[in-house]
C-alpha cells in the first residue's frame, strides 16, 4: 500500500512549533551557563547576608536560624554534599531557579501578548539586573521563582474552580514566606486580587470573593506555620523570626508620626527610579485605575494590570516603611534604595506594556497627556534629586545601572520622556519603543553593571587570605576555636565565611590598631589576624605574611567559676548580685548606668584573671572602659561586636566586688530611636574568674 504523502508546507508547519521550545531551551541553557561562568571563583560579597545564610543552611540546626527562611535553608542545606565547593553549588542552585522561572514568565505574557512579545519579555526578565543575586548565597533567586509560579497560577489558572484556585494561591504564597518572610506582606494584595477576580465573574460574586480570600489567607498561614514547624520545630511557629521580630518590635515602640518624613524621602526615590525604568507601564497602570474597564469588557489585560499594581504597591510600600524605620540622624540608611525587595515584580510591568489596549477616545487622550506630563515632571525632579541618594549595586543593581550622574542614565531618561510623550500622543510605536528599545538598552546596561560589580571580587582581600589560610592550617575539630581579628565587621565575616565554622568569634579593631594583651583570646585556641595589626610579643605564629597571621594560642588557666548574665543571680553561683545593669535579655544584660558593680559570693583570688564577654554600645566602642578591683584598675576597649576581654589584676585577696566604668552612657532615644530611654554603654554576656598560669 502506498504511503500517503504529506505536503512539504504542512510538514514545515508541523516542525515549526517544535523548533520554538528547542530554541528556547537552548537559549536558557546558554544563560544558565553564562551565570555559572560569571560567578565562578568569586569570593563572598554580601556580608553579613551570605555568611548568615550559609551558616544557617549548612552549619547549624534550622531551629537556630535568626530568619524564618526554613524552606530555603533546608533546600540549600544540600550544598553540604559539595564539600568545600558549597558556594559554587549554591550559585548553581540560584541560577537554576532563576532560569526555571522563564517559562512561567512566558506563559503569563503569552496570555496577553503574541509569541514574539512574550518570548522577548521572558528573555528580558532572565537577563534583568535582578539576576545579580544568583552569584550570592541568598534566597532572592528562589523567591523570584516562587513569585513567577504564584503569578502564573493566579493569572492563568482562573478556569479552575474558584476554591481550588484560591487554595493553590495561598499554598504558593505560604511556601514563598518560607523562602523570604517578606512574602507575608504580599498577602493583602493577593486577597484583593482574588476578590477582583470573583467580581469579574458577575452576579453573586461577593460570597465567592469572601470565601476565596478566607481560603487563601488560611492556607497561607497554615502552610507557613505547619511546614515551618515540621522543618524547625517550635521556632517555625514564629511569624517573623528573631531578627525581623526585633525590628518590628522597635518600630512599634516609637512614635509612628516620626516615620512620615523618612517615608516620604524614600518613597520619592522609589517613584523616581520606577518612572525612570518603567514610565510607560506606570502610566498605563494609572490610566487603568482612573479609567477602569467596565466589568463586562474587562479581560486578561485588566487582570494583569490589577495584579501588577497590587503586588508592586504591597512590596514597594513594605520597602518604604522598612527603610523609614532604619532612618536615624547622622545615618544614610534612610537614603538607601532597596529595590531588591520588589524588583521581582518587574516582569509584570513589561507585560502591562505589551498588553495595553489602544484608547484613542478624546477623554482618554486628555488623561494620557496629564499622566505623561506628571511622570515627565517626576523625571525632571529625578535629574536633580536621584543622585543625592545612597546607591550601590547590592541594594539595587537597577539604580546602579541608571545613575543620573552618568551619561547612560541620562540617555535612558531622555528616551523615557520620548516614549511617554509618544504614548500620550496616541502613537502606536510608543509601547514598542519602551519594550524593545528602551528596556533592551536598560538590560544591556544592567549586564555591564553587574559584570563590573562582580569583577571586584575576583581577587583575594587580606580577609580572604586569612580565612583561607586558617581553613587550611587549623584542624577541622578546632575551627570553632578561632577568633578572627581585623577592621570592618563585613571583612571579619568574610574571613569567617572561608573558615566555615559557626562558632568562630570575631575581634573588631580600629584601623591599624595593635592587638593589646587583654584582647588576646583566652577561651579559643587560635587567633587569625588580617590587616596591619601588630601582635603582642611571645605569641606562637604558625604562618604569617604582610596581609595576615595565623597564631596558635597556649593558655593554661584554672577556672574557678563563670556566670551567664542572661540568668538570675543565685547564692550558690559566682555572682550574688549587680548594680548598674538592666533586666535579663536573650544575650545577657545591658549596662544602664555610669558604673556597673558586680558582687561575688566569694572573695576573688589575690592573683586573678577576669574574662568578660561583652561589646560596646554606640560610640563607647571608640573610648576606654576601666575595670576596678580594690585598689587595682586596668583600662580596656570593647568593639561593637561580642568579644572576650582577659584582664589580670593583683589585689589583697579579700575583694568581693568589681566595678566597670562606662565611658559614655547614652540612650537609644538620644540617638533618634524613641522607645528606649535607658542609658546604655555595654552589653555583658558572661564573666569568668580563673587563676592565671604562672
Amino acid at each position: 500500500m502506498k504511503r500517503e504523502e504529506i505536503p512539504s508546507s504542512t510538514a514545515r508547519g508541523l516542525r515549526r512549533p517544535a523548533l520554538f521550545p528547542l530554541l528556547s531551551a537552548a537559549v536558557l541553557a546558554a544563560i544558565f551557563a553564562w551565570m555559572l561562568v560569571r560567578s565562578h571563583g568569586l569570593n563572598p560579597t554580601v556580608l553579613a547576608d551570605e555568611w548568615y545564610y550559609s551558616k544557617m543552611a549548612r552549619l547549624q540546626p534550622l531551629a537556630e536560624a535568626i530568619v524564618p527562611s526554613y524552606l530555603y535553608l533546608w533546600l540549600f542545606g544540600a550544598t553540604k554534599a559539595c564539600g568545600s565547593g558549597f558556594l559554587e553549588c549554591a550559585r548553581a542552585g540560584n541560577a537554576l531557579a532563576f532560569v526555571a522561572a522563564a517559562p512561567f514568565v512566558y506563559l503569563i505574557a503569552r496570555s496577553v501578548a503574541g509569541r514574539f512579545s512574550a518570548a522577548a519579555i521572558a528573555l528580558l526578565a532572565t537577563l534583568a539586573p535582578l539576576n545579580l543575586y544568583t552569584a550570592y548565597f541568598m534566597p532572592e533567586a528562589l523567591y523570584y521563582f516562587g513569585f513567577c509560579v504564584l503569578s502564573w497560577v493566579a493569572l492563568t489558572r482562573r478556569h479552575w474552580h474558584w476554591a481550588q484556585h484560591a487554595l493553590a494561591c495561598g499554598v504558593l504564597l505560604g511556601l514563598m514566606s518560607l523562602i523570604k518572610v517578606h512574602a507575608v506582606f504580599l498577602l493583602p494584595a493577593l486577597l484583593l486580587f482574588l476578590a477582583y477576580s470573583r467580581w469579574l465573574a458577575g452576579a453573586g460574586w461577593l460570597v465567592g470573593a469572601l470565601l476565596s480570600m478566607a481560603i487563601a489567607g488560611v492556607s497561607t498561614f497554615a502552610l507557613k506555620f505547619g511546614l515551618g514547624w515540621l522543618l524547625a520545630g517550635e521556632p517555625g511557629l514564629s511569624l517573623f523570626g528573631p531578627f525581623y521580630q526585633g525590628g518590628a518590635t522597635a518600630a512599634e515602640a516609637g512614635d509612628k508620626m516620626r516615620l512620615l518624613n523618612p517615608a516620604f524621602v524614600i518613597a520619592r526615590a522609589h517613584l523616581m527610579l520606577l518612572t525612570l525604568s518603567f514610565g510607560v507601564p506606570l502610566a498605563l497602570l494609572l490610566q487603568g485605575v482612573l479609567r477602569p474597564s467596565k466589568r463586562a469588557e474587562a479581560g486578561q489585560p485588566d487582570l494583569v494590570g490589577i495584579y501588577t499594581l497590587l503586588m508592586l504597591g504591597a512590596a514597594a510600600g513594605m520597602t518604604v516603611l522598612y527603610t523609614a524605620t532604619l532612618a536615624a540622624p547622622g545615618s544614610n540608611e534612610g537614603l538607601r534604595i532597596h529595590v531588591r525587595y520588589y524588583s521581582f515584580v518587574f516582569p509584570m510591568l513589561w507585560m502591562v506594556a505589551a498588553a495595553a489596549p489602544e484608547r484613542r477616545e478624546p477623554a482618554g487622550a486628555r488623561l494620557r497627556w496629564v499622566l505623561a506630563l506628571l511622570l515627565t515632571a517626576v523625571l525632571a525632579v529625578a535629574w536633580v534629586k536621584l543622585p543625592t541618594y545612597a546607591i550601590n549595586g547590592v541594594d539595587s543593581p537597577e539604580a546602579a545601572t541608571l545613575r543620573l550622574d552618568q551619561p547612560f542614565g541620562r540617555i535612558v531618561l531622555g528616551l523615557e520622556v520620548v516614549a511617554l510623550l509618544a504614548w500620550a500622543a496616541g502613537r502606536g510605536w510608543a509601547r514598542g519603543l519602551f519594550l524593545f528599545a528602551l528596556s533592551t538598552l536598560v538590560i544591556g546596561g544592567g549586564i555591564s553593571q553587574n559584570a563590573f560589580q562582580l569583577r571586584h571580587h575576583n581577587h583575594d582581600l587580606p580577609s580572604d587570605m586569612a580565612g583561607k589560610a586558617a581553613h587550611r592550617l587549623v584542624p577541622p575539630a578546632e575551627r570553632g576555636k578561632i577568633t578572627v581579628a581585623g577592621s570592618d565587621v563585613g571583612q571579619l565575616m568574610r574571613a569567617q565565611f572561608h573558615i566555615d565554622d559557626k562558632d568562630t568569634a570575631m575581634l573588631d579593631l580600629p584601623e591599624d590598631a595593635p592587638i593589646q594583651p587583654y584582647q588576646v583570646p583566652v577561651r579559643n585556641k587560635w587567633l587569625v589576624v588580617f590587616g596591619k595589626h601588630p601582635l603582642p610579643p611571645g605569641l606562637n605564629v604558625v604562618e604569617a605574611s604582610e596581609h595576615y597571621a595565623v597564631v596558635r594560642l597556649d593558655s593554661e588557666r584554672r577556672v574557678i567559676g563563670s556566670a551567664d548574665l542572661n540568668k538570675p543571680f543565685t547564692p550558690d553561683g559566682l555572682l550574688a548580685g549587680a548594680e548598674g545593669l538592666s533586666g535579663i535579655e536573650l544575650f545577657g544584660r545591658w549596662s544602664d548606668a555610669k558604673e556597673v558593680v558586680l558582687h561575688f559570693n566569694q572573695p576573688l583570688p589575690q592573683h586573678v584573671f577576669i574574662v568578660i564577654r561583652a561589646w560596646a554600645f554606640a560610640d563607647n566602642a571608640e573610648q576606654l572602659f576601666s575595670l576596678r578591683l580594690g585598689n587595682a584598675s586596668v583600662p580596656f576597649r570593647l568593639g561593637g561586636t561580642p568579644q572576650d576581654v582577659g584582664l589580670r589584676l593583683d589585689t589583697d585577696g579579700q575583694q568581693r566586688s568589681l566595678t566597670i566604668v562606662v565611658p559614655h552612657p547614652v540612650s537609644p532615644e538620644e540617638l533618634g530611636s524613641p522607645g528606649d530611654p535607658r542609658k546604655l554603654g555595654m552589653a555583658l554576656a558572661n564573666i569568668e574568674i580563673s587563676m592565671p598560669a604562672r
